[in-house]
């Protein structure tokens, strides 16, 4: 067997060599945001956020990098990636084990656009996406937005901004986000720099606040901020498809609060007493 880590292109290469398999990690550095995500939920602390250095007085977002020797090629990371810059493949054709194994779930991304209500020329949502994911064209009269649904974020500008309410957009991790600017360095707007959402901005008294209704909570943030009792992430709740195991529940543990793994732990509860009820009312009915 044999490993290696190799960095080519903007994109970070790890693999694995087996006598029958090949196991490769790749993450793309251009969509990568250096967020905490994918160093919070590995459950074999391979992955590590490395500082960088500020650009003409600019914060730069941290860099991620992946341990070699102890990576599992499982792609946890990647499922709960909100870029979708992580991907695993085996033997050429990509792959989640975590997910195959039915050990852990996709994070659910639901934007719709409805474009019979879209106003005539407007090109809003492709304007003020800030990942650039989206694009209108016109033919025949006709509006037709195509969306990289496989990058969106789910940051809900194009909700926000779009003149015609013909956007809906889920969130697929909730919570809230809270900046304390007395715990601030006078003038620093680190945060600001590096989030790639658009969810921080400045007020009129020149201090950073943040836009809950666009944050992702994904702590790109959190990652360069100098103090960390000026900043504060609390995640309650993921949206995903369904599933029920052990590795999830660690991992759902370590993305957010106790109360939203306790709500989660509750849910599926609830849903097996269910089925468990519905059951039983199928079996007397036949009876």
């Amino acid at each position: 067997m044999k490993r290696y880590k190799v960095e080519k292109d903007g994109v970070l290469e790890v693999g694995q060599i087996m006598y029958t398999k090949k196991y490769i990690f790749s993450l793309d550095r251009q969509l990568c945001k250096g967020c905490q995500l994918c160093m919070l939920v590995c459950p074999r602390n391979a992955v590590s956020i490395i500082p960088q250095e500020d650009v003409d007085g600019q914060a730069v977002a941290s860099k991620i990098d992946i341990n070699e020797n102890i990576c599992d090629f499982h792609g946890i990371c990647a499922v709960v990636c909100p870029f979708s810059a992580i991907k695993i493949s085996v033997n050429g054709d990509e792959t989640l084990n975590a997910v195959k194994m039915e050990v852990f779930p996709t994070l659910t991304r639901d934007i719709s656009i409805d474009t019979s209500l879209c106003e005539e020329d407007c090109t809003t949502c492709e304007e003020v996406c800030p990942l650039g994911i989206m694009s209108v064209t016109k033919n025949d009269g006709k509006t037709e937005v195509d969306v990289k649904t496989e990058l969106c974020a789910s940051c809900r500008v194009c909700w926000d901004e779009c003149p015609s309410q013909c956007v809906d957009v889920s969130k697929f991790i909730e919570g809230s986000i809270q900046i304390n600017s007395e715990h601030c360095p006078e003038g620093c707007t680190r945060c600001l720099d590096v989030c790639p959402l658009d969810a921080i901005d400045i007020d009129d008294d020149d201090k950073v606040y943040a836009k809950n209704l666009n944050c992702i909570y994904c702590g790109a943030c959190k990652t360069v901020c100098p103090n960390d009792e000026a900043l504060t992430i609390v995640r309650t709740a993921l949206l995903h498809s369904p599933v029920s195991s052990g590795a999830w529940n660690k991992g759902l543990e370590k993305l957010t609060s106790t109360a939203g793994l306790m709500r989660e732990l509750a849910a599926e509860r609830n849903s097996k007493l269910r089925t468990t009820v519905q059951s039983l009312e199928r079996t007397e009915e036949s009876e």
